[in-house]
């Protein structure tokens, strides 16, 4: 029994030096100091002081204003609009038009060979060879076909591929310094394993033929993926992108091509 009491008088007496050490004052066996690991220790033992807890509080009250402000800016750089809205030019740039083939200056026969061709039904499929298609790649594409010979349909393709999905919903184009605005329909959301696909094949119509005019024909594009509830997704297209829509739009509209069917109703027989 001696042995047990002399070994704990022996702890006590290391524990008060090892405060007489760090600088800490002691009373009756217990450590006074207020810094912050005694502090935590204290608290786990129960013998704050009222000057200690409120010291302690302080402290607690630094480290939740120091992580709520790291938080807010976490979530404000989480749901920035990363976007360029807007562009400074010292000369007028007019908007954009679909029809203004003469402006290219590029002859079929040296557009031709940038250009994959597949037979469909009826018809042929022409995509850019530098074309991005694959599904497992977050990108966009023009691709347009032909029936009987003659241009008939431009598409508009666009890919989302991550592990977080953007459940996107609607196409906000900022090409130089004008906006310009598509929703796409029949959007496709199937999985990947833990990636999220996204994506959608539209025939461009005469209601969205300015868009892919401007895709087509400025010199700084981004085009934001709108989310629907979420946080938008931003894709700075780069000048090799840029070059592929100019050229598809070209060899579509040389060809002949005019964003309307030329596929005709079959006549009804009475």
């Amino acid at each position: 029994m001696k042995k047990i009491i002399n070994i704990f008088t022996v702890f006590l007496a290391f524990v008060t030096s090892s405060c007489a050490l760090m600088n800490h004052t002691t009373a009756g066996g217990i450590c006074t100091c207020t810094c912050e690991a005694c502090l935590s220790c204290k608290v786990h033992h129960h013998v704050l002081t009222p000057e200690q807890q409120a010291k302690l509080d302080s402290v607690n009250a630094v480290k939740t204003a120091e992580e709520a402000k790291r938080k807010a800016e976490m979530d404000s750089l989480l749901n920035m609009d990363y976007s360029l809205k807007k562009y400074d030019y010292d000369v007028e740039v007019k908007p954009y038009t679909w029809d203004e083939v003469e402006e290219f200056d590029v002859e079929i026969d040296s557009i031709t060979p940038l250009f994959r061709a597949s037979n469909i039904d009826n018809g042929v499929k022409f995509v850019n060879k530098n074309a991005n298609t694959s599904i497992k790649k977050t990108g966009v594409h023009l691709y347009f076909t032909t029936l009987d010979g003659a241009p008939d349909l431009m598409h508009l393709v666009v890919n989302f591929y991550a592990d977080d999905s953007v459940n996107f919903y609607k196409l906000i184009l900022y090409a130089d310094n004008f906006t310009f605005e598509y929703t796409p329909t029949n959007i496709n959301r199937t999985r990947d394993g833990i990636f999220f696909v996204e994506n959608f094949d539209n025939v461009v119509d005469e209601n969205n033929k300015d868009f892919v005019a401007a895709l087509a024909k400025c010199e700084v594009a981004n085009l934001i993926l709108v989310s629907d509830g979420g946080v938008s997704h931003r894709l700075v297209l780069k000048r090799d992108q840029l070059n592929q829509f100019r050229a598809t739009y070209q060899f579509y509209r040389l060809l002949g091509g005019n964003f309307q069917s030329i596929q005709q109703a079959e006549p009804v027989v009475d």
